[in-house]
C-alpha cells in the first residue's frame, strides 16, 4: 500500500519533488498539499500531481498555523527538541536536504561512520558564494558573477542571506549540533562576508596558484565546539581546492576513519528533491535494497 504524504510548500523544491515522485513511481501518494499564498487541497484518494504541475490552482483554504511556522529555521534552532519528540514517539527525524542538496551528510554519518567521532568539519555549502569567488578568480567582476547566479536561479533576488554568511552559519549550526554534539545557535558562528574584498583576494590567490573558497570551519577547542564562516585561501593540495563554481563539498576529520571527503558537482533543485525522497524512503521503510 502506498505511503501517504502531505506536502507543505510548493515552490521550486516542492514542484521538483512532485516531478521526482511521478518519474520514479516511488511508493507514495500525496493526499494533502498546502501553500502559503496559493491555497491548499486535501484528497484522501490522492492528488493528481500531474494536473497540479500543469498549473491548476489549488482550492483556497486558509491555514494560519502553517503560515506562522518559521520553517526555514526549524532544524538549526530546535533540533534537540524535535529529535527528542521523534524519539519519544518512536519516529525518525530526517533533514538531509537542509545542508547541501543531496550531498550525503547525515546519511554518511549513520551508514558509514558508526562509532567514529567527528573531530572537525570544513566545507563549502553555498553555491552562490563559491560561484562568485570562482568567477572572481577568473577575472569576472563581483556584480557580474552575482547577477549570473541570480539569473540561473541559484542566488536569491536579495542575496544578503548568502553574502553575509547567514545561510552558511545556519548550516554550520546544524552540522555542529547534529554531528558533533554542540548546542550552538546561528548567532554563535563567526561570519565574514563574501564581498568585493573577498573577490579581490580570490583574484590575487589565483595569480599565485591558490584558490579562495567560502568555507565553514567547525572544530573542538578548549572543550567546546566553535564554528566560523568566511573566505579562506587554499593551496592546491587541499581537498576543497578543486570544488569549483556551483559545486559543494565537505571534509570530515574523524578518529577512526581518518579524513572523509564528499563532493557534489554543480547541484540543482532536482537534487534537493532527490535528497528529500531518500529521507522519505528511509522513514517509510520502503528504501530499495541493492
Amino acid at each position: 500500500m502506498p505511503v501517504r504524504l502531505a506536502l507543505f510548500g510548493f515552490g521550486n523544491v516542492g514542484r521538483a519533488l512532485a516531478r521526482t515522485l511521478l518519474e520514479t513511481k516511488a511508493p507514495f501518494v500525496v493526499t494533502a498539499l498546502a501553500t502559503k499564498r496559493h491555497g491548499a487541497v486535501v484528497d484522501a484518494a490522492g492528488i493528481d500531481l500531474g494536473t497540479i504541475l500543469a498549473g491548476t490552482d489549488l482550492p483556497l483554504r486558509e491555514l494560519p498555523p502553517i503560515a506562522s511556522v518559521p520553517a526555514d529555521v526549524l532544524v538549526e534552532m530546535t533540533y534537540r527538541e524535535l529529535e527528542a519528540l521523534a524519539t519519544k514517539q518512536g519516529r525518525m527525524l530526517r533533514f538531509e536536504a537542509t545542508l547541501a542538496d543531496c550531498l550525503p551528510v547525515f546519511t554518511l554519518r549513520r551508514a558509514a561512520l558508526p562509532l567514529a567521532t567527528i573531530t572537525a568539519i570544513r566545507g563549502i555549502v553555498s553555491s552562490t558564494n563559491n560561484h562568485i569567488l570562482s568567477a572572481a578568480a577568473a577575472g569576472v567582476p563581483f556584480e557580474d558573477a552575482l547577477a549570473d547566479a541570480q539569473r540561473l536561479g541559484i542566488a536569491e533576488a536579495d542575496p544578503r542571506n548568502d553574502l553575509e554568511g547567514h545561510d552558511a552559519a545556519a548550516k554550520a549550526t546544524i552540522l555542529a549540533n547534529v554531528l558533533m554534539g554542540a548546542e550552538l545557535v546561528p548567532e554563535d558562528i563567526a561570519r565574514e562576508p563574501i564581498d568585493e574584498r573577498a573577490a579581490t583576494a580570490a583574484r590575487a590567490a589565483a595569480d599565485n596558484g591558490d584558490r579562495v573558497r567560502p568555507l565553514i570551519e567547525i572544530a573542538r577547542r578548549g572543550g567546546k565546539v566553535v564554528a566560523s564562516f568566511g573566505p579562506r585561501r587554499l593551496a592546491p593540495m587541499d581537498p576543497l581546492f578543486a570544488v569549483d563554481d556551483f559545486s559543494m563539498g565537505l571534509v570530515f576529520e574523524t578518529d577512526l576513519a581518518g579524513r572523509v571527503v564528499v563532493q557534489l558537482h554543480d547541484p540543482h533543485v532536482d537534487q534537493v528533491a532527490y535528497a528529500i525522497l531518500t529521507d522519505l524512503l528511509e522513514i517509510s521503510g520502503t528504501m530499495p535494497r541493492p
